[in-house]
C-alpha cells in the first residue's frame, strides 16, 4: 500500500537526510510518506513518538498485514536513532506479522 499524493515536506526530507548514524529511510519515505511525515512531526515529543513507533511495530489488533521488510527495518532504525531504543524489537508471535 502506498500513500498516494502524499510527499514529505522539505524539512522532513532534510531531517531524515541528516540523521547521524543512519542512512536515509528510502523505503519508508517512498512507500509510506504519510507515516514518515508523522514520525517527523512527532520528533520533539518523545511520549507521542514512542507511542507512534509502538503502534507501527506492535500488532495489538491481531489482524494487521504488516510492512514490507525494508520498511520495517527503516522504522526500527528510526526508532533506535530517534529514541535511543537499541535492540527493543523481538520477533515473537505478536510481532511476526511482517509481510
Amino acid at each position: 500500500m502506498t500513500d498516494n499524493n502524499v510527499h514529505l515536506n522539505a524539512a522532513a526530507e532534510d531531517y531524515f537526510g541528516t540523521l547521524e548514524g543512519m542512512k536515509y529511510p528510502q523505503a519508508l519515505a517512498q512507500q509510506y510518506p504519510r507515516i514518515a511525515q508523522t514520525i517527523f512531526n512527532l520528533k520533539d515529543d518523545e511520549t507521542q513518538l514512542r507511542a507512534c513507533f509502538a503502534s507501527l511495530i506492535e500488532d495489538a489488533r491481531g489482524d494487521r498485514h504488516g510492512f514490507p521488510f525494508d520498511v520495517l527495518m527503516d522504522i526500527q532504525a528510526l526508532r533506535e536513532i530517534m529514541l535511543g531504543d537499541v535492540n527493543q524489537f523481538v520477533a515473537d508471535d505478536t510481532t511476526k506479522w511482517v509481510s
